[in-house]
């Protein structure tokens, strides 16, 4: 069953160390975003996918490669990624 927000297209709040980042549903990510995670270039995914200005957010709290590994599962089971 998809969620609401995957029926139209808005953002998901994805709650993560206590800040709030807003995150497209799954169908909706930009394919730099997967050919970024194609490549490994994890940073470059989570830029593509939450904007310059929720990444620097990202930054300031979020100093470690686990941040994002967690960051990724967080909003993959939020935007039900890889579901289909």
């Amino acid at each position: 069953m998809p969620k609401k927000n995957d029926v139209t297209g808005d953002p998901i709040a994805v709650e993560f160390n206590g800040e709030t980042y807003m995150v497209p549903p799954a169908d909706q990510w930009d394919l730099d975003v997967l050919e970024a995670i194609d490549d490994q270039r994890m940073t470059h995914a989570l830029k593509a996918l939450i904007g310059d200005d929720q990444y620097a957010l990202f930054r300031k709290g979020n100093r470690k490669v686990s941040d994002l590994g967690e960051f990724f599962t967080t909003a993959g089971k939020a935007a039900d990624a890889g579901k289909s």
